[in-house]
């Protein structure tokens, strides 16, 4: 290879290096915005963004902590980075245990206790056959998921429905907001969720979801 190819090569290598540098600059800034429609769902609130750019909304809902935040998932083989809505509501929940209701669960989904639980549980009649039901304490599991079975119906009807979580301290629901784009995945390696769209009255009802889940044990043992 002459000078002169090794010089054009070295430009265009450049180049790209710089090309790469300023997309990613531009997606951490897009990232920032990425819950702008949900601001004011929470009393309040507090914004923060994680090292990548990804924003988080703390604050109170119904008298009680709560947060939406949101997780990237790249670390699923053959699938395209997802993004994960997690509302969280921090409340006493009459529940033994933890209890995970998972859709198409993989044992990848590192944003989740799932995998580690000791307890796989037979869904009750009616439950749809991709949604996995785990557990810490069977016993109290299984009194929960009788009584979960038409409100969980309900969330696992939306086809966004990831996973319903019970611990004694809170309820959380996991939520897919947007697969990044092909195209652009396959050409940078960077997740862009361009078509994300995520609004107050959306969070909300995630929100009121859950705390309606966490009143279901109210006054039982």
């Amino acid at each position: 290879m002459t000078a002169a190819a090794i010089a054009i090569a070295s430009v265009g290598i450049v180049g790209l290096g710089a090309a790469f540098l300023r997309d990613q600059r531009q997606e951490k800034s897009r990232r920032h915005d990425l819950l702008a429609g949900c601001r004011g769902a929470l009393e309040g609130e507090v914004l923060q963004h994680d090292h990548a750019g990804y924003p988080a909304l703390t604050g109170s809902y119904g008298g009680h902590r709560a947060e939406l935040r949101l997780v990237v998932d790249m670390i699923q083989l053959r699938k395209l980075p997802v993004l994960w809505l997690q509302a969280t509501l921090h409340r006493p929940v009459a529940i033994g245990g933890v209890l995970s209701l998972m859709k198409r669960a993989s044992n990848t989904e590192f944003f989740s206790p799932h995998g580690e639980l000791d307890h796989h549980m037979r869904a009750p009649p009616g439950f749809p056959p991709e949604l996995s039901l785990k557990a810490s304490n069977m016993g109290a599991a299984e009194d929960w998921a009788a009584r979960l079975a038409d409100p969980a119906l309900g969330f696992f009807a939306e086809d966004r429905a990831k996973e319903l979580l019970l611990t004694p301290k809170g309820v959380r629901l996991t939520w897919r907001v947007a697969e990044t784009e092909r195209g652009h995945y396959l050409t940078t390696r960077l997740a862009r969720f361009e078509r994300a769209e995520i609004d107050r009255a959306g969070a909300q009802a995630l929100l009121a979801r859950a705390a309606d889940l966490a009143e279901l044990g109210e006054g039982a043992a």
